[in-house]
């Protein structure tokens, strides 16, 4: 689920509040949204 999240958003499909979203879901732990959001979007 990690990978799918990373790539929806550096494609800019998603924002932040949704990435934090999948945490509170148990789709992703909280480190790993942090370096999703970390991760450079294209531009």
């Amino acid at each position: 689920m990690y990978e799918f999240v990373l790539n929806m958003w550096i494609m800019k499909r998603i924002d932040e509040a949704k990435v934090r979203s999948y945490v509170t879901k148990g789709f992703i732990t909280q480190a790993e949204a942090d370096m999703i959001i970390a991760t450079p979007q294209q531009a």
